[in-house]
């Protein structure tokens, strides 16, 4: 009897193991799948050796191919790498889902809700409330260029300032433009703009910093072993996830019922937050319109908006700071275009070279960087592979911006002249910084603008240089957004 009971256990466990180990018939290749834990063992050897996951899945992608079939806990999870199958995965109307598991539900409440993951109908309605408000209040207009500017000058201000005692000044470079960049998206979104010597919003921005640091795009730890959250809270980054949201919630919940308290429903809104309370006086109980559904739209802008222009011009000023040639050409044409007055988005195509280093630094941030996950809304194909309903699929952007298929030449080098060709600029085919298809990133013109803008206008005005004693060591920060490792700067008046 007790032979039999052994005997049926065994059996169920194997049936068991088979199940966790079998892949769907023609999923996309990749490493073997162990019990429980998938193909995780792989993925961190091949992210030890390259100290990043970019360049881990990029190695991986070599061996099995474009389309790399993982599995990472109890989680099927396919990356894209190249050109080609980029193209497909972005403008497939199938793939468009985001993901909906619980880690990326935990950020609002276990529910989906925001713009950059959520999906359908109550996407579509959201993003074209947010788009046509933002336009309202400056956005992809002229305005725009003077909100960019106005942040532009008090930073000046504050450089003058460092300045003005020694001659030079010296800057760490990893939250430089941070508060700026905020502030020309957060002036559309609550009409509120905040200085660069805010100490409550550089330590807010420094914990979602830390967050971006901890936990990666396509998961974290306690994501892929939920007990974790409760046996290694820190290790596993939970901790920090729910810390940083609960600073974030509680900054946004206070700014939203300010707006409340002062708001006139008489008056034309002159924000973002003023029209979508609007919208809420009036709202059915089964409208997609909620005060949740704000908090988490503001929370989508903090992070995302700020975040990812910090960071390319982090990298923009790094390679100038490497490349002082690269600076006297930008600040000759800068002279001879522009001269000494303020410049302003009129100016962008007139000064092609500027325009090429702000392309090449988003090269060297996308290229280093995983597109936010998508969802297989239903069972479908990708590259001849069965990609299963619900499968989570990201790209790894590193294959169209610094792959061996990507066609630019030597990609680790930065090289703005890639982008020009007789005397214009020129975007190949496979430049996509902000993605392609109906998930495109909706924040690129802004994003362009203020990369271009607060490159040349402290290019006008600023040398930047390198600190012999402290010189950068070139390693990337490995999270949700890539970045340089901590750095400085030495700034002098031209």
């Amino acid at each position: 009897m007790l032979w039999l009971i052994i005997s049926m256990i065994s059996s169920i466990l194997l049936v068991l193991i088979y199940c966790d180990i079998r892949k769907p018939k023609n999923f996309p290749p990749g490493p073997f799948w162990f019990p429980l834990i998938g193909s995780t063992i792989q993925v961190w050897r091949a992210r030890s050796r390259s100290k990043s996951l970019y360049e881990g899945t990029a190695e991986m992608s070599k061996q099995f191919g474009p389309v790399l079939g993982l599995k990472v806990g109890r989680n099927p999870i396919v990356i894209v790498y190249g050109p080609e199958a980029y193209k497909e995965f972005s403008t497939s109307i199938v793939l468009i889902g985001r993901p909906d598991d619980f880690y990326y539900k935990l950020r609002t409440w276990g529910r989906r809700l925001g713009i950059i993951l959520t999906d359908e109908e109550f996407w579509q309605e959201q993003k074209r409330f947010l788009l046509k408000h933002l336009r309202q209040f400056g956005f992809g207009t002229k305005n725009m260029s003077h909100l960019v500017e106005t942040e532009i000058s008090c930073l000046i201000d504050s450089i003058d300032k460092a300045i003005m005692s020694e001659g030079y000044t010296i800057y760490d470079m990893e939250r430089f433009f941070s508060v700026s960049i905020l502030n020309t998206l957060w002036k559309m979104m609550s009409g509120k703009r905040y200085s660069n010597d805010d100490k409550n919003m550089k330590e807010l921005q420094q914990i979602l910093s830390d967050l971006f640091k901890t936990v990666h795009m396509v998961g974290a730890p306690f994501s892929y072993y939920p007990i974790l959250k409760y046996i290694a809270p820190g290790i596993s980054g939970y901790k920090c996830f729910i810390n940083t949201h609960i600073n974030i919630w509680k900054f946004l919940r206070n700014e939203i019922d300010y707006h409340k308290k002062h708001l006139d429903t008489a008056q034309e809104p002159t924000n973002l937050i003023d029209a979508y309370l609007h919208v809420l006086k009036v709202a059915d109980d089964g409208s997609s319109y909620s005060e949740d559904q704000l908090v988490a739209i503001c929370m989508d802008m903090f992070m995302a908006g700020s975040e990812t222009t910090n960071n390319t011009l982090s990298f923009c000023f790094l390679y100038l700071i490497l490349n002082p040639d690269i600076q006297e050409k930008a600040q000759e044409e800068i002279d001879r275009v522009v001269g000494s007055r303020m410049i302003n988005l009129d100016d962008r195509s007139r000064m092609p070279y500027a325009e090429s280093i702000v392309l090449e630094a988003l090269r060297m941030f996308s290229g280093r960087a995983f597109a936010v996950p998508h969802r297989a809304l239903k069972a479908t194909k990708l590259a001849g592979y069965s990609i299963p309903k619900d499968t989570i699929i990201t790209a790894n952007l590193h294959g169209c911006m610094m792959g061996p298929d990507s066609g630019f030449e030597e990609p680790e080098k930065f090289i703005p002249e890639r982008f020009l060709s007789n005397g214009e600029v020129h975007i190949p085919d496979n430049f996509y910084p902000f993605g392609l298809g109906k998930r495109k990133c909706m924040g690129e013109s802004l994003a362009k603008a203020n990369i271009f803008l607060f490159t040349t206008s402290l290019l006008q005005k600023y040398n930047f240089h390198l600190l012999q004693e402290s010189p950068p060591d070139m390693e990337i920060v490995d999270g949700v957004t890539p970045a340089p490792v901590h750095y400085k700067a030495k700034i002098t008046r031209r």
